[in-house]
């Protein structure tokens, strides 16, 4: 049995919390001494820097490389460019709707072992089939979870997730407690009353994907802020969040165990933006 069953134990006793959409939230979900380690480990707790090149050369060093995830870029010459100047466009798929230039490194490689261990059990068949009861959900899916650390500039709009997208769930693990009350959190959304019949607009196009909007179409309603601490939901129609980095990432890097679950078969036909909707 896995030491972090316990882990597991935590989401299935906690109850649902309805903020716009309903989702899991626990608190101090590691005990003190895995949350220390974890939080302690080289790989984690990394020196400060002079430099965002510096920095990033020692993420590398540290087994970290820059993965394509929504919102960001993956060429680093190019984030450079846009971190000293801040006059290039967000990525292309954004359909105009972000400010940011973000870049996402993830730990391809653990040096303590522990940290490997946590990770295997976090992409179990025994983690992946709990949260499948826990949330009520059926049919073939696959988990992956990574430890990810996150550059300023890094944005998503308000968004409810894909449909293939099964579940998916954060728990912050930054190196220093005060990172709480940094720029760096994800908000949980809902739409303004004008917008609202977006909801409608998705509940009756099963078959169109969902999209990203814009922040102003949206308020937030909770911002997951505390370290040491994970959010969970299954997402649907009203399951908005969104996030925007601005902050000094040589002092820390915003540091993160995100997983999702994920459908093996999409049956959408459609993918309007923003500017299709209603």
């Amino acid at each position: 049995m896995s030491e972090f069953k316990y882990l597991l134990e935590k989401i299935m006793d906690a109850p649902f919390i309805e903020k716009g959409f309903p989702f899991v939230y626990v608190q101090d979900w590691f005990d003190k001494d895995h949350f220390d380690l974890i939080t302690q480990a080289q790989q984690i707790d990394l020196p400060q820097y002079e430099t965002t090149e510096e920095m990033i050369k020692d993420l590398q060093r540290n087994h970290y490389s820059p993965v394509v995830f929504p919102g960001t870029v993956t060429d680093i010459k190019q984030y450079l460019q846009w971190f000293h100047h801040r006059n290039m466009k967000g990525p292309s798929h954004a359909h105009g709707l972000l400010e940011g230039f973000g870049l996402v490194f993830r730990m391809n490689e653990y040096k303590e072992p522990k940290l490997k261990e946590l990770i295997d059990f976090l992409n179990s068949k025994e983690f992946l089939s709990s949260l499948m009861k826990k949330f009520n959900k059926t049919g073939s899916t696959r988990v992956e979870t990574a430890i990810q650390k996150y550059l300023t500039g890094y944005e998503i709009s308000p968004h409810p997730d894909i449909r293939k997208k099964c579940l998916t769930y954060m728990v912050n693990i930054n190196p220093d407690d005060q990172m709480d009350d940094w720029s760096i959190h994800t908000h949980f959304m809902t739409f303004k009353d004008n917008k609202k019949n977006i909801y409608e607009y998705w509940d009756a196009n099963p078959l169109y994907d969902r999209c990203w909007v814009p922040w102003d179409w949206c308020d937030t309603q909770f911002v997951h802020t505390k370290n040491n601490s994970i959010t969970m939901f299954a997402p649907g129609n009203r399951s908005l969040h969104a996030v925007k980095l601005d902050y000094d990432h040589c002092k820390k890097q915003r540091t993160q165990i995100y997983g999702n679950l994920w459908y093996l078969k999409s049956n959408t036909i459609k993918q309007p933006t923003w500017r299709d909707l209603p």
